[in-house]
């Protein structure tokens, strides 16, 4: 009996919402607590991660700055290792730590660094209740559903997005943002039953052979998140870009073998729409992800039709762009689940700071 390639990766995209809905449900049974630590004082908020959470992390500061007010940024985790003269905030400041397995060996040195050196309050999220950075942690959030057999995350980053927008949503003292998150799980089902032919058809394009992602303001590290599961599934040339920051160089690369994303935002829909019709002028086929596909200048649109608030929607985005991933790699001959050259974490010796 032949095993189907990449069958935990297509449960786990099918299965997001009931990890969405899970995740959710145990934020809001220590919100009163959790929301009263998050709200105390704080100049500063940084995020931090690897790979996956590194991008999880770009999205949820931009969320985070945007409902509280209060400066977020994010930083890759080894940064905050190797050069925390440069990473570390000066003023007292909240840490969000953001790590699947909660034992990546560069998140936990990280979180080593912003202790010694600032004394601040830290938070953790992750998918492993048992792991070293949950048993850590002055504060948890824990992805319930999140966790994953497949070595690419894909649930696994969309419920530890939810926690830290559910995260900022308490610290904003904003039940209504919370309400709207909660909203979120019913949504799925439909955008990926209506819209996986369309990825589907699209991976299986035998004139696209690169595949570009755009997107701005809190959408930027879901762009960027986006074009790495194209490039850990199928191994296809994948890039990620700021919407205008496009324009500036990198739009050298269009053609007609080019796949160009867009994830466009209310605030700056005209701007990004301006973008996409230039580059399907120069030849790319353009595949717009919005809120409304009325009037976008794209050969083909996913419409997410939520009416859910777009700082809290981001996660809708990505379900149909794992299964264009996921799709592709199958094309190629390739197993989404067995990705090359990766495993599930990544764990340094102490000694040397290889590989361990």
């Amino acid at each position: 009996m032949t095993v189907q390639a990449g069958k935990h990766t297509y449960q786990e995209i099918l299965t997001q919402g009931d990890a969405w809905d899970a995740s959710l449900a145990a934020v809001e049974g220590q919100a009163d607590v959790l929301g009263k630590w998050l709200r105390q004082p704080c100049a500063e908020v940084l995020f931090t991660g690897c790979g996956s959470p590194y991008y999880l992390s770009l999205a949820a500061a931009a969320i985070w700055q945007a409902l509280t007010g209060i400066r977020a940024h994010a930083v890759p985790a080894s940064e905050l290792w190797l050069f925390p003269q440069s990473a570390l905030p000066a003023q007292p400041s909240l840490l969000v730590a953001v790590s699947r397995s909660g034992a990546t060996t560069e998140v936990l040195w990280g979180i080593d660094r912003y202790r010694e050196r600032t004394h601040g309050r830290w938070l953790g999220v992750t998918c492993d209740i048992d792991s070293e950075l949950a048993r850590r942690a002055p504060k948890v959030l824990v992805a319930k559903g999140g966790e994953e057999q497949s070595v690419v995350q894909t649930r696994a980053f969309t419920s530890m997005l939810v926690l830290t927008q559910a995260a900022a949503g308490l610290a904003a003292g904003r039940r209504d943002y919370m309400a709207a998150l909660c909203s979120l799980p019913r949504h799925v089902g439909r955008l990926i039953r209506e819209y996986e032919p369309l990825a589907r058809s699209l991976a299986q394009a035998p004139g696209l052979t690169r595949f570009v992602f755009l997107g701005s303001g809190p959408n930027y590290g879901l762009a960027c998140e986006a074009m790495l599961k194209m490039k850990e599934m199928s191994l296809a040339p994948s890039e990620a870009f700021h919407f205008l920051e496009f324009r500036h160089g990198p739009k050298s690369v269009i053609g007609q073998g080019t796949l160009l994303v867009g994830l466009l935002t209310e605030a700056a829909r005209d701007r990004e729409a301006a973008v996409l019709a230039e580059m399907r002028d120069l030849g790319a086929t353009v595949l717009a992800v919005s809120e409304s596909a009325d009037g976008l200048p794209a050969d083909h649109t996913i419409a997410l039709r939520s009416g859910i608030d777009e700082l809290a929607r981001g996660a809708l985005v990505l379900p149909v762009l794992q299964l264009l991933a996921y799709h592709r790699a199958l094309v190629n001959g390739l197993d989404p689940d067995r990705p090359a050259h990766l495993d599930a974490v990544v764990k340094l010796s102490a000694v040397t700071g290889k590989r361990a």
